[in-house]
């Protein structure tokens, strides 16, 4: 079975709520059904409700004034105000009321039975939305916005104003508002929430250079303070993404230090925080609400338990103390200075002494009012925790990815039911090993649903945490994390696409939104494959399936879209568009045509192209465009975002020193260049050929005459791969020059001696204008004779020569035939490329849809497609579901397979499989992943995805080298197998257990590249 991407169209979009993306409407623009016209309502909300209750609603009428042109009044009242007669509307009898459960307003309309509240007591976060008649005196209707608490409220308030036409991302990303004359409340009742994660949230890490710099700009300033003026933005932007949590900014620096301490910086950030209602902790190495900043060494005494514990207990208790009565997450424990491991002989010990102080400073200080605690296993405390270290019950475990986006670990047995619950910390972006990436926004969507999905389902759903770095450009990752917090039963593999359709037209209108979607899409599934960062001339090959033209050619068309897009937009869009797409794609494929072009610019200097000297102008003018790139961004909006982008990422091969940190400065290195006025060899001659996937040109770049033949070449000839009916239909050969610039080369094939066989074009010119010409070779395998198995060569003469030349193309052809009943996978140039979902069979029956994937277990074990989850495939990837029913069960599990028919034209000595894996990390100890790969009658074998860690709690040995691939690669051998029809059947112990995709080398065809092989055809 061939499963493709599904297409992005609006048919597919309509089963959806529009606007305030995945939440249920509740205005619209139009009047029916007694709809309620609130442009112009005066907003009600009790005089004595939550501050950040009226922080919301004076920004609704912000809001609705940009939207509509009118801006509304707030009428603040008390339960005397609410008295007949004493209620006075600014215009008309309509009104919004807005209030949490416990005031006074909703409690005396729920008292007179204007509302029912019932199922709003007690919960947590919710909102609900109704019309009522004759609320209050002087009110003939309104629509109510009740909220079972005070963020309950304020999700609904702003839930209002998204779907009225203002973006949570007005300020952060400048999306403009979309106007409206009229907004209609609809005549019925919603109920919103309650969040699938409880707190969850972003954290500000890694601030230097772009954060820190573009607010110290904003302030003509060399540094400036993240004050309340900064985070009144960051507040308005979580809670308007319905976000509730906060790690904030930490960063330690030298210019100046010691870097930002949110408690201090400004003293009213913490004010700020609980008039917003934003419940505010700090990172994993930061313990009982202090900055790491806050301690200074020189005056305390080193950062150490063991030999200054009285110092760093003072310490914790200052920032408890200063904690008071503010809404807050403590982090317990202790790590090292600057991020490390914690000093002394017996860390477990330490740290279970470090607990006992800490609680205790709890009850000195605050006695016996509650407060949350939180301890995140990150990094080496991780392996304490595998260790058997365990903080008190009532204290939340954060357990943290390997910060490349691979949760570590996940609840197991009953680690879920204890009372703090356990929670999730997630990078999308990373200083540190093996390489950090803080660019741009490097996260691919379907991935981060993945990982996230695995800890809900796994109960890990007290705290999600991610670390955005800057915030921008993390703006559709985080949007899409926090929607999936907020309502995980709306969210599936398949839906990625409708969520990227809603997404664009809340962000850009309804006109482009289908073509913002797929550009969206697209650079997601680009992305996926490495992070920028990681990526370099030598990563994908210039040989081998043309890959890196492939890669290339993806990037160029997308950023060319994207580019066209921009010129037709509106232009009140464009600086939004900029900023969330043009910059995000158009920089990336920059990105890879400066790392590509360099990778093209070596292979053609060793093949002595005259091309190689234009290649690398073209690097160079491409390097110089990056940066135009960034100018652009800076000159936005007056400067508004000016340094934001000053991120440095383009660098040298990743073997230099300090390779895991970041680039001060952009480089580009490593260009050649031919001599251009030079001659090749007379006895090679001025046209070199290059047949796809050949190394014989960089072998002609050096030549010993006395033992390498020549005219034709003999050692390293211009070979083809195979060619047979189930491989590509057009393999491609190079012309090129290879001489004096300014001599042209005229270049002719000489007759094809067979029928069936056509090069185009047959003759031509090379000069300066044009130093390549590439050749398409394809074959009418309806008159070729059966069973032939030759090599055609095909001659090529060039003028001038200094010596007559002449050269062969060499074109192996193998006419092979499967039976006419096989259905599957031939060999194709020794070898066979399968992806996941292809498969031929599916032992219980496959499902194809992933909506019984969650928490359920009531469905049979099958693997099932997942669509859009594939780095190597463009299928998507398989994997067992339904999640939960799996891993209950290790027999269903594995006793499950899908299978694949292959064929063998030859028998061979050996056939080897690789199978590629999407990146995972054994998240349950007591249920290491595992695959099966067998072949026809074989018995199952299971074997470890993952090999042991030196320490349990830490991660893998391949995972050094291995995690920038975004994929596991993992070697499997059948030993000699005969010609003729096979079967390859899969299998795995564990839901996680995600197969992209399988490549048979039959006898040697299989080239080194990245992706591996395409998918080779599939014969149904």
């Amino acid at each position: 079975m061939r499963i493709t991407h599904v297409a992005i169209g609006l048919l597919s979009i309509c089963i959806y709520p529009s606007n305030a993306l995945l939440e249920e409407k509740f205005v619209s623009f139009t009047t029916g059904n007694g709809s309620l016209d609130i442009v112009g309502a005066t907003i009600i909300v009790d005089a004595n409700d939550f501050a950040s209750v009226h922080i919301a609603v004076t920004s609704l009428a912000t809001d609705f004034e940009q939207i509509t042109g009118t801006k509304p009044h707030v009428r603040n009242v008390t339960s005397n105000s609410t008295s007949p007669g004493n209620v006075s509307l600014a215009n008309g009898s309509t009104a919004i009321l807005v209030g949490s459960l416990e005031s006074s307003l909703i409690r005396e309309l729920s008292a007179r039975g204007v509302i029912d509240v019932s199922d709003l007591e007690g919960k947590w976060e919710m909102f609900k939305t109704s019309i009522a008649t004759r609320p209050l005196p002087g009110v003939e209707e309104a629509l109510v916005i009740v909220g079972s608490d005070k963020r309950g409220s304020v999700f609904g308030v702003h839930t209002l104003a998204e779907q009225s036409g203002q973006s949570p991302y007005h300020w952060f990303a400048d999306v403009p508002t979309k106007k409206h004359s009229a907004i209609y409340a609809l005549t019925k009742s919603t109920t919103h929430g309650p969040p699938t994660v409880k707190y969850r949230g972003l954290f500000i890490n890694d601030e230097e250079p772009a954060l820190t710099t573009w607010w110290a700009n904003q302030h003509n300033a060399s540094t400036y303070p993240l004050d309340t003026e900064f985070y009144t933005h960051v507040f308005d932007l979580l809670l308007r993404l319905k976000a509730n949590y906060i790690w904030p900014a930490m960063w330690a620096s030298w210019t100046p230090p010691p870097g930002n301490i949110f408690f201090t910086d400004d003293p009213g950030n913490m004010q700020l925080a609980n008039d917003y209602g934003i419940v505010v902790s700090t990172s994993h190495h930061e313990p009982m609400q202090r900055a790491t900043n806050e301690w200074n060494a020189t005056e305390t005494g080193p950062w150490d338990w063991t030999i200054n514990k009285d110092n760093v207990t003072k310490f914790m208790e200052e920032g408890i103390r200063r904690m008071g009565q503010n809404e807050s997450y403590a982090t317990l424990g202790m790590r090292g200075p600057s991020d490390s491991a914690i000093a002394g002989p017996n860390a477990i010990e330490i740290l279970r002494e470090v607990f006992e102080v800490e609680r205790e400073i709890f009850k000195k200080v605050l006695a016996d009012q509650k407060v949350n605690q939180v301890w995140t296993i990150y990094k080496e405390v991780a392996t304490y925790y595998a260790a058997g270290l365990n903080p008190p019950d009532d204290v939340t475990i954060i357990m943290p990815d390997d910060n490349q986006g691979q949760v570590q670990r996940l609840p197991t047995g009953n680690e879920s039911a204890r009372e703090g619950g356990v929670g999730v910390y997630f990078h999308f972006e990373y200083f540190g090993s093996p390489r950090s990436y803080k660019w741009s926004n490097s996260n691919n969507l379907p991935k981060v649903l993945k990982e996230l999905s695995h800890a809900y389902w796994r109960e890990a759903d007290r705290i999600w945490v991610i670390n955005v770095g800057d915030i921008k450009p993390m703006e559709v990752p985080l949007g899409f994390a926090m929607d999936l917090a907020w309502n995980v039963s709306q969210f599936d593999f398949d839906m990625i696409p409708n969520y990227l359709h809603l997404y664009a037209e809340r962000e850009f209108g309804p006109d482009h939104a289908e073509e913002v979607a797929s550009l969206l899409m697209e650079f997601s599934n680009l992305i996926g494959m490495r992070r920028f960062e990681m990526v370099h001339p030598g990563t994908y090959s210039v040989l081998n399936y043309h890959e890196a033209e492939r890669v290339s050619a993806r990037w160029r068309i997308l950023a060319d879209r994207t580019k066209a897009l921009y010129d037709n937009i509106a232009e009140d869009y464009k600086p939004a568009y900029y900023q969330l797409l043009f910059y995000p794609i158009v920089s990336g494929a920059t990105s890879y045509a400066v790392n590509i072009g360099t990778a093209f610019n070596h292979q053609h200097a060793m093949e002595r192209r005259n091309s190689a000297n234009a290649l690398a102008h073209e690097v160079l003018a491409t390097f110089d465009y990056d940066y135009d790139l960034v100018e652009d961004f800076d000159a936005l909006l007056g400067g508004k975002w000016a340094n934001i982008m000053s991120q440095s990422k383009l660098d040298a091969v990743v073997e230099q020193p300090r390779n895991w940190a970041n680039p001060s400065r952009d480089i580009a290195t490593n260009l050649s260049f031919v001599q251009l006025r030079q001659n090749m060899q007379f006895s090679l001659g001025n046209l070199g050929i290059y047949a796809e996937g050949s190394t014989g040109p960089i072998n002609q770049g050096r030549w010993a005459e006395s033992i390498d033949a020549s005219m034709p070449t003999e050692n390293y000839p211009a070979m083809l791969p195979v060619m047979d009916p189930y491989g590509p239909a057009v393999r491609t050969v190079d012309l090129y020059m290879r001489g004096d610039y300014r001599i042209p080369i005229q270049w002719q094939l000489e007759e094809i001696p067979v029928d069936w066989l056509t090069i185009t074009p047959t003759s031509g010119n090379l000069s300066q204008e044009q130093y390549d010409q590439r050749l398409n070779v394809a074959i009418d395998w309806d008159k070729v004779p059966e069973g032939f198995n030759e090599t055609v060569n095909v001659g090529v003469t060039s003028q001038p020569a200094p010596y007559p030349y002449f050269d062969l193309i060499r074109i192996p052809v193998q006419n092979h035939k499967v039976p006419t009943d096989f259905k599957g996978f031939p060999e194709t140039a020794g070898y066979i490329s399968m992806e996941g979902p292809h498969f031929q069979r599916s032992r219980p029956p496959t499902v194809n849809s992933t909506s019984s994937s969650g928490r359920s277990q009531n469905s049979t074990v099958a693997f099932t497609h997942i669509p859009y989850l594939g780095t190597r495939s463009d299928s998507g990837s398989l994997a067992l579901r339904p999640y939960l029913s799996s891993r209950a069960s290790l027999t269903a599990s594995t006793s499950a397979y899908v299978e694949y028919d292959i064929y063998l034209f030859n028998a061979t000595s050996y056939l080897n499989a690789t199978i590629y894996i999407n990146a995972c990390l054994d998240t349950d100890p007591n249920l290491l992943m595992k695959f099966s790969l067998t072949l026809d009658e074989a018995q199952q074998n299971l074997t470890r995805v993952l090999g042991d860690p030196k320490n349990a709690g830490d991660v893998p040995p391949e995972w050094m080298t291995e995690v920038p691939n975004q994929v596991w690669t993992k070697k499997v051998s059948f030993g000699a197998v005969e010609a003729g029809k096979h079967r390859v059947r899969w299998a795995a112990n564990s839901p996680e257990v995600y197969l992209e995709k399988i490549v048979l080398d039959t006898r040697g065809g299989v080239r080194d590249s990245y992706l591996g092989p395409p998918e080779t055809r599939m014969i149904e």
